[in-house]
C-alpha cells in the first residue's frame, strides 16, 4: 500500500515538469528610442539617451535671489509678535518620578546631616571626658587631699591608731 502511494505521488510531482513546453528564447524588442545614439557614444551616454535624461524635469529647486524676485509668492513679517498661548504640561510619570527622587534625596540629606551632628556631639563628649580625666590626673599628682604622700602625716596616723581604745 505504501509503495503504491509513493509511486503515485512521485508521478504526480514529475508530470508537470515533464509536460512543460521548452521555453523559446525571447529576442529583445528594440525600445522606441527618442534619440538615436551616435555610433561614437559610450555605453553610459547611450543608456542616458535611452532613458531620456536630457528631457527629464529637474527634481531639485535651488532658491536664489533671482528665483525669489521672479516668484509670485509673498513674504510678510510683523513688527511685534503676540505671546503664544501654550498650556502648562500635565504632570506625567517622568515628572512624578523626578519629584519622588527629589523627596528621597532631601530625606537622605536630612538623615545624613542628623547622623553627622550626632557623630560630632559624640566626639565632642568623648573629648570633654578625656579632658576632664586628664585634668583630674594632673591635679592628683600635685595635690594630696589625704596627706598620704607626706611621711610625717603617715607616722602620725599610725601613732594615733595605736592609742585608741578598743570598744567594749
Amino acid at each position: 500500500m505504501k509503495r503504491a502511494l509513493i509511486i503515485s505521488l512521485a508521478g504526480a510531482l514529475t508530470l508537470p515538469i515533464l509536460a512543460e513546453e521548452p521555453k523559446k528564447e525571447a529576442q529583445p524588442q528594440p525600445a522606441a528610442q527618442a534619440v538615436a545614439p551616435a555610433p561614437g557614444d559610450s555605453l553610459l551616454v547611450q543608456a542616458a539617451k535611452r532613458a531620456n535624461r536630457r528631457n527629464a524635469k529637474k527634481g531639485t529647486i535651488v532658491i536664489t535671489n533671482e528665483t525669489l524676485r521672479s516668484s509670485k509668492g509673498h513674504v510678510t513679517t510683523t513688527a511685534t509678535q503676540a505671546p503664544l498661548n501654550v498650556p502648562e504640561p500635565k504632570p506625567g510619570p517622568e515628572q512624578e518620578l523626578r519629584e519622588k527622587m527629589a523627596k528621597r534625596a532631601a530625606e537622605k540629606k536630612r538623615i545624613d546631616d542628623a547622623r553627622a551632628e550626632a557623630a560630632r556631639k559624640a566626639a565632642e563628649h568623648r573629648t570633654s571626658l578625656r579632658r576632664n580625666a586628664a585634668e583630674q590626673a594632673e591635679e592628683g599628682l600635685y595635690e594630696d587631699p589625704e596627706g598620704m604622700g607626706d611621711p610625717a602625716v603617715a607616722e602620725h596616723a599610725a601613732e594615733t591608731a595605736g592609742d585608741q581604745k578598743p570598744p567594749l
